[in-house]
C-alpha cells in the first residue's frame, strides 16, 4: 500500500466512518455486510490490499463510484479513484506484476451476465423471465422470505446459496409493477 503512490492515500484514513455513513450502497447493506473488519467503502480499499485480491475480489466492486465517500472524507481519501483502481488489478493482473487476472477462469460467470445482459435487453424475453422466477420461487422461499438455500437449489445457483448463506432476500412480488400499474389505470 505505502509503495504505490495512489494506494498510499488509504493509510492516512483515521476509521471515523464518514465515508460509511455517506455511502447510498452501505447505508443499505451495512459496514461489515462483507466479512471485513473495515467497513464501509474504505475498507473495499484496504482489505484487498491487507487480505489480498483473491480473497477479497468483490469489495472493490460493492460500490455505486458516486463520490459521495470523497466529499465526505476529512482527510480527502480519494476512495472512488482507489476502487477503480483495484477493480483494474483485479480484471487486468496486477501493475508491472505480471500476474494473471483474478477474473481468468470464471467462465460460468461470464456465461451468465451474457445470458442476464440478454434478457434484460429483449422485453419479451425479461417477462418471461420475471414469470418463470415467479413459478419457481416457492422452491426457495421459506416464511416469507429466501433465507439460507440448501440442497438442490444449491447446487442449480451457487450464487444463490452464496448469498443467502449470510442475509436474506425478499421474495419476488406476485404481480409485476406494469400489472399494478394497469390495475390503477
Amino acid at each position: 500500500m505505502l509503495a504505490h503512490p495512489l494506494t498510499r492515500q488509504s493509510l492516512a484514513c483515521i476509521r471515523c466512518g464518514a465515508c460509511l455513513n455517506a455511502c447510498p450502497v452501505y447505508q443499505q447493506i451495512g459496514g461489515h455486510a462483507y466479512g471485513s473488519v473495515y467497513p464501509g467503502p474504505i475498507g473495499a480499499v484496504i482489505t484487498p490490499q491487507l487480505f489480498g485480491l483473491r480473497k477479497s475480489a468483490q469489495l472493490p466492486y460493492a460500490s455505486s463510484l458516486c463520490g459521495a465517500c470523497r466529499e465526505v472524507c476529512p482527510v480527502k481519501i480519494d476512495i472512488p479513484a482507489l476502487l477503480l483502481h483495484l477493480r483494474a488489478e483485479i480484471t487486468e493482473g496486477a501493475e508491472g506484476r505480471g500476474a494473471e487476472p483474478i477474473t481468468s477462469g470464471r467462465t460460468g460467470e461470464r456465461l451468465a451476465f451474457k445470458a442476464w445482459a440478454a434478457v434484460m435487453t429483449r422485453p419479451r424475453w425479461y417477462r418471461w423471465s420475471g414469470k418463470l422466477a415467479r413459478m419457481l420461487q416457492p422452491l426457495v422461499v421459506r416464511g416469507g422470505k429466501i433465507g439460507k438455500v440448501g440442497g438442490l437449489m444449491r447446487r442449480l445457483a451457487p450464487p444463490l446459496a452464496a448469498w443467502t448463506a449470510t442475509r436474506d432476500l425478499r421474495p419476488i412480488d406476485s404481480r409485476t409493477f406494469r400489472e399494478r400499474w394497469r390495475e390503477t389505470q
